[in-house]
């Protein structure tokens, strides 16, 4: 049987240009949406453990406020918890294994004090970080910066959260 002339002339349906938009924007917005959930699942446990500490912080050293929440992790893994009591003063709180250590910012070495003494040890220079933390079964103060000028070899000093005493340097390598 031979087909018409307009049967042989008809073309394979395909797909318009307003399809091909909608199949590429659909696409697009899948792998976003799974990209957001695949972050989303690889940051949940750290996420539950940082509600956990802000959770024992407001319940057990009575923070009416919550600043901010840090891992620290040297000798141990521990949580800490800066925050406000009820009447407005600053606490920080070191959530070890086995006992909370909560310390008032204001008795001790403050984040500004720390960062002016290391600058003035140092010349000048500026560190990449600093954090609370804990070392030698002490609250301190974990700075890290560049200790050369090529920025080829970075440092970590320790400096006592009571009172600015440096503890420790270690040197790190070129990896």
């Amino acid at each position: 049987m031979n087909l018409s002339r307009s049967e042989s002339f008809r073309r394979i349906p395909s797909i318009s240009l307003r399809r091909w938009i909608i199949i590429i924007v659909g696409f697009i917005v899948f792998v976003g949406v799974s990209f957001v959930l695949y972050i989303r699942s690889a940051d949940s446990v750290h996420r539950q453990e940082e509600k956990h500490a802000i959770r024992i912080a407001e319940q057990q050293a009575a923070f009416a406020e919550v600043k901010d929440a840090t891992v620290h992790i040297w000798e141990e893994k521990m949580w800490i918890v800066r925050g406000l009591d009820a009447e407005g003063v600053e606490w920080m709180l070191w959530e070890r294994q086995d006992e909370l250590v909560k310390l008032k910012v204001s008795d001790n070495f403050s984040e500004r004090q720390m960062l002016d003494k290391f600058v003035q040890e140092h010349s000048g220079k500026e560190p990449i970080q600093l954090i609370p933390g804990w070392f030698q079964d002490q609250p301190v103060w974990e700075v890290r910066y560049w200790n050369e000028v090529g920025e080829r070899h970075q440092a970590i000093d320790f400096y006592s959260f009571k009172d600015g005493t440096k503890l420790k340097t270690y040197e790190l390598a070129i990896q």
